[in-house]
């Protein structure tokens, strides 16, 4: 890889990360057969790849192995090989002539399973997860062609949501509430800083604690609530604070509403 620009498949780098993708490039570039050894990739990719580790080299090297999509076996034709056992991990989509409903019979093909499990995610999750989609997929009556990667997509965001704190469910904000750090970065964007931010939190939190509302996540309201506050701190700058309330702010000033009597006409003395 001489050139300066890196080229690699979009699906394998989804599939086996960015490094395998390189190092498959590698060799389907100098279009290496069988009469290589390991040893000798290996030395050969440390050389092109000075920006890789020699261990992330090594973890690539056995991924693309464990997947038949590279092999050091003398006794085969290397590319013969690949072309016949694999071609990439992720299923094929089918063609627009084949677009098909899903069915409560249907099961996802074996390469699909082994995405899933290259991801981390136990097949048993997947497993119990499979009636889910297959429910909701029925009822609403689609044909696609694509339906492995569709199976793949739902079970990455049901893990993630496996994982969270709140397995995916609304809950309501406490005390120890605090926002994660990725909301800092997405406020810095608007020039607003971390401890900024923080100047707001306390109140936010008695906020929404009393209100008793309960949200998935609370990382994206606390984002609006501060840009609400920063924005008409600018834009009454020099005025009388009038800085905005959780969910609305006073329609008019307070030496108007102090004075404002139309509170009592629903009494009589």
């Amino acid at each position: 890889m001489s050139d300066k620009k890196i080229n690699f498949e979009k699906e394998v780098a989804e599939t086996l990360g960015i490094e395998a993708a390189v190092i498959l490039e590698l060799y389907q570039l100098k279009n290496f057969d069988n009469s290589i050894t390991e040893k000798n990739f290996f030395d050969h990719a440390i050389d092109e790849c000075s920006f890789m580790t020699s261990d992330a080299i090594n973890k690539s090297i056995d991924k693309l192995k464990k997947v038949n999509l590279i092999s050091f076996d003398n006794n085969q034709d290397t590319k013969e090989s690949l072309k016949n056992t694999f071609e990439l991990k992720t299923p094929k989509q089918n063609t627009k002539e084949s677009k098909i409903k899903i069915s409560q019979t249907w099961l996802p093909e074996k390469e699909a399973i082994e995405v899933i499990e290259m991801g981390g995610i136990p097949i048993d999750f997947a497993k119990s997860k499979l009636k889910e989609f297959k429910i909701y997929w029925v009822e609403r009556n689609q044909a696609r062609d694509n339906w492995n990667i569709l199976f793949i997509d739902f079970i990455r965001r049901e893990w993630a949501k496996e994982n969270s704190s709140n397995k995916g469910m609304p809950y309501c904000i406490d005390k120890k509430w605090t926002p994660n750090e990725d909301v800092y970065a997405v406020l810095s964007l608007s020039q607003i800083t971390k401890e900024t931010a923080l100047k707001y939190l306390k109140e936010f939190i008695i906020y929404w604690e009393e209100n008793g509302t309960a949200l998935k996540s609370w990382n994206s309201k606390f984002i609006e609530y501060v840009k609400r506050k920063e924005l008409n701190i600018v834009t009454n700058n020099g005025k009388e604070d009038n800085r905005i309330n959780e969910p609305g702010k006073f329609t008019k000033g307070f030496t108007e509403r102090k004075s404002d009597q139309s509170w009592a006409k629903e009494f009589k003395f």
